[in-house]
């Protein structure tokens, strides 16, 4: 029998799910942190986590582990070198995200054009305030990154009539984009985008590659829009650039340190949409990660783990 021990707080029906599917194959132990598991993490073979701090001595405790589920895409905060070395599989929630991040991100591009965000602070001063606004037709979207999430927002936009370009490490065709640039034609997509979307993970080659140059190369009309990790972007650089007018403004749900400090320059500039890392979270989230996870179980307890989705590359990092 194949021992998982889960750190998620899963309710009654979604672990019914799992015990209705694998019956005596499985057993599921919840447990509240590694903490109070005590010497019940040393026969276990896989955990499913959704813990934001992952300690190596906990890790170390579990002598079984070959197989973790992180409930999150992001898996920075695992000991990746000493998980590869101990040939333990890494799975993430990569394509979880799809649905409900691209309903965001489409809403923060009509807030933008629409100047929604201007009215909603007119209305809370009790001020008559008419601003022309704009419209997404006929404008040019960037993504930095096409996965999952940017395909999907790819396909919403596409009845706007915009014109959508991406860089993406391979150069093929992608259903939906006008065009495909590879990572070394990233200036191309800054000069040619009226927003600039960052889809990527966080990996050592990523952090820090949205900067000064980057936003020199941008449209001063341009929006640029971070839904991936803050700290892909030098903060500093992208303040300088929103308060010198380099760009237009910037719609912000990650930042280099969460939650951002009360006295970040951020809070007080006018050009910024920002949202306190909500893109992700929705009600649905859980039994779509289940979906995910249950497939893996599958494929993991009848010893076919070349068939595992979402497993991470130790080497790329995602």
């Amino acid at each position: 029998m194949t021992k998982v021990i889960c750190t998620y707080t899963l309710k009654e029906e979604q672990l019914n799910r799992i015990n209705q599917k694998f019956k005596d194959r499985v057993e599921v132990v919840k447990v509240k942190d590694f903490d109070g598991a005590g010497r019940i993490l040393s026969d276990a073979e896989v955990l499913l986590t959704n813990q934001l701090e992952i300690d190596q001595n906990d890790l170390e405790k579990m002598k079984d582990l070959k197989w973790i589920q992180c409930v999150y895409s992001g898996i920075n905060h695992f000991p990746l070198d000493y998980l590869k070395e101990r040939g333990i599989l890494l799975t993430n929630a990569r394509g979880v995200h799809r649905i409900q991040m691209s309903e965001f991100i489409v809403s923060l591009l009509l807030s933008i054009v629409r100047r929604s965000y201007h009215y909603t602070r007119a209305h809370l001063a009790r001020k008559w305030d008419p601003l022309k606004v704009d419209e997404l037709y006929g404008k040019t979207i960037g993504f930095i990154g096409v996965g999952a999430v940017a395909r999907e927002t790819a396909r919403k936009l596409k009845v706007f009539d915009v014109k959508i370009i991406g860089v993406k490490n391979r150069i093929e065709k992608v259903e939906n984009f006008d065009e495909i640039y590879g990572r070394d034609q990233l200036d191309r997509l800054l000069e040619r985008s009226d927003f600039v979307i960052t889809l990527v993970p966080l990996t050592d080659e990523t952090r820090g590659m949205i900067g000064e140059d980057q936003f020199k190369r941008m449209k001063k009309t341009a929006w640029f829009i971070n839904v991936a990790r803050g700290p892909i972007v030098d903060e500093k650089a992208l303040i300088k650039a929103l308060e010198e007018g380099r760009i237009a403004g910037a719609g912000l749900d990650v930042f280099e340190q969460e939650p951002l400090p009360e006295d970040s320059p951020i809070w007080d500039l006018d050009n910024v949409i920002l949202t306190p890392h909500i893109a992700g979270p929705t009600p649905h989230y859980m039994n779509r990660l289940l979906d995910l996870f249950i497939e893996n179980l599958e494929a993991f307890a009848s010893g076919s783990t070349d068939k595992m989705v979402n497993v991470i590359d130790y080497d790329k990092q995602y």
